[in-house]
């Protein structure tokens, strides 16, 4: 909740008044600030009895121009709901109290900011009791005058103009005091704090990444079942140096370049060429030719294909 309501920020100048309100009082006084709903509170702010006073048909403004500051502030006839006064005690020294003149308003969160006016022009009782008559006047006279505006019911705009015309406040010294209760108060605006206060922007939750996990591999060589067998093998990659002997699949090029080379040595072994082969028919032809000629049957054709397929010579099966 705020402190003060009716003081404004510092060196702030009101300037003059505005057109057509009427001065009802002026003079010098001290000025401050009590919270009514709170039990034994100190002043909010207090001003010295030099502070310029003015009454008009509209509020009450205050002025205090110190050495280097400049202290001011107002109170609209909008929002005082209990006008006071509280006249001071017979006791002397430090239990002694003075006059006061009490403006209670309606404030923001159920809070009874008052301004307090003692002091000065306001010493004595009567004196207080004059300002209090004139300040009782204004606000029920400028309330029943914008009664539509401000939003007062007819039945209270009926007792408000009473106390237009109403009795005047008569205290004396040490006595109890006199309130009047002030129909149709509007309820005092909370005041802007010195600095603007930002909400803090709502954040949802931000996503949590959990990091990447990547297991280590060891990478196998690929087995390869049934792999046909080739006389050539499958890579045509050098398989030296450093690159080919981390090429994947060159122990299963040697394996199959081995096996192509147990084959050819077992075709070589179980089966002549047919070079071998021509040579050996041409001298068994040789052979028989000079036979013949010998035995005297020579220009006789002979049937090559019973020596070509004999069955005492395995080679001549093929």
């Amino acid at each position: 909740m705020f402190h003060q309501h009716f003081l404004s920020a510092p060196g702030t100048d009101l300037g003059p008044l505005d057109g057509g309100e009427r001065v009802l009082w002026r003079g010098r006084c001290a000025v401050a600030e009590y919270a009514f709903d709170e039990a034994s509170s100190l002043p909010r702010w207090t001003l010295p009895e030099e502070t310029e006073v003015l009454v008009t048909d509209r509020r009450v403004r205050y002025t205090y121009a110190g050495e280097s500051t400049l202290s001011s502030g107002e109170l609209f006839w909008l929002w005082p709901q209990h006008l006071r006064v509280q006249p001071g005690n017979r006791d002397l020294g430090r239990t002694a109290t003075v006059t006061q003149i009490q403006l209670v308003c309606n404030g923001p969160e159920g809070s009874f900011p008052a301004l307090v006016f003692a002091g000065g022009a306001l010493a004595t009782v009567n004196d207080a009791d004059k300002l209090a008559n004139v300040l009782r006047q204004a606000i029920a006279r400028f309330r029943v005058e914008n009664q539509t505006e401000i939003g007062v019911a007819p039945v209270h705009a009926r007792m408000l103009s009473r106390l237009v015309i109403g009795p005047e406040f008569q205290n004396f010294q040490g006595g109890e005091g006199q309130t009047v209760t002030l129909l149709g108060s509007v309820p005092v605006p909370a005041p802007e704090p010195s600095e603007p206060v930002y909400d803090e922007p709502a954040y949802a939750d931000e996503p949590v990444y959990a990091e990447a996990v990547f297991a280590e591999q060891s990478y196998s060589e690929p087995v390869y079942e049934n792999a046909p067998v080739s006389s050539t093998p499958v890579s045509a990659l050098p398989t030296s140096g450093a690159r080919g002997q981390d090429r994947p699949g060159i122990a299963a090029d040697a394996v199959r370049a081995e096996q192509a080379m147990r084959a050819e040595q077992d075709i070589r072994y179980t089966e002549p060429d047919l070079a071998s082969r021509a040579s050996s028919l041409a001298a068994r032809v040789a052979s028989l030719l000079s036979a013949d000629e010998d035995d005297g049957f020579a220009g006789q054709t002979t049937n090559l294909s019973a020596y070509l397929n004999r069955a005492d010579d395995p080679q001549s099966r093929r």
